[in-house]
């Protein structure tokens, strides 16, 4: 799922990218209203995360843009201006949600998490009832969630993938080769390190006893499923 990303800290840019890039979305950045329109059309992204102060051209004007060309995509408005003027005037311009910097990553990721649920939703709604049983689990893909006795876990687009690969291979060995492509790169480069941390994350979500994992096994120098 891609996601533009338009802001003029670079800093704060590179953090925003690191925290969507770990839940497993596909980010493009822009640091000007020009470069942000340009990538939108290229791009077609399916969420757009905007700073409302740019150089060139405000986030409420991008948002109207946007807004002329897609009606429905998810946009949200992240911004030091915190005057209930400045939220109206983001609503008005077709604002998804409104958030005040500086914003918890924490809540950032639950609201992108919600988003990105939207967006599925939106693609494919016939698609929100499809399931499969991974041992005690019931996974469901496009709701990004899991469930064990009737009990809801949130899931990234991450951890979905990588469920959908354990599932497509089930009682075969995954070494990190293969495992790789769905965790997350730190500056282009997935070792066994890096896919032993995006395994031991998704444990600590579905497995009832994560130091000692029954769903997703270590084998050899890879994990099984099964």
């Amino acid at each position: 799922m891609k996601v533009l990303a338009v802001e003029n800290n670079a800093e704060l840019l590179k953090l925003l990218s690191h925290l969507l890039e770990k839940e497993g979305f596909e980010v493009h950045t822009a640091t000007g209203g020009a470069e942000a329109l340009q990538k939108f059309a290229n791009v077609k992204p399916d969420i757009a995360c905007l700073d409302v102060l740019l150089d060139d051209m405000s986030g409420y004007d991008i948002c109207r843009e946007i807004r002329r060309a897609d009606a429905d995509m998810p946009v949200l408005l992240i911004t030091s201006k915190s005057r209930a003027t400045d939220i109206s005037e983001g609503m008005a311009a077709g604002a998804t949600e409104y958030i005040v910097k500086p914003f918890d990553l924490m809540g950032i990721t639950a609201l992108m998490h919600k988003t990105a649920q939207t967006c599925l939703a939106r693609r494919n709604s016939a698609a929100l009832a499809e399931y499969f049983d991974f041992g005690e689990l019931r996974v469901y893909p496009a709701r990004l969630l899991a469930q064990r006795d009737g009990v809801e876990i949130a899931l990234s687009l991450r951890d979905t993938e990588l469920l959908k690969m354990f599932f497509a291979h089930k009682d075969q060995p995954l070494e990190t080769e293969a495992l790789a492509p769905y965790c997350w790169q730190s500056q282009g480069k997935v070792d066994a390190k890096a896919v032993e941390w995006q395994v031991g994350q998704l444990r600590k979500k579905i497995e009832a006893d994560a130091a000692n994992p029954a769903l997703i096994r270590n084998a050899g120098t890879g994990y099984v499923f099964g």
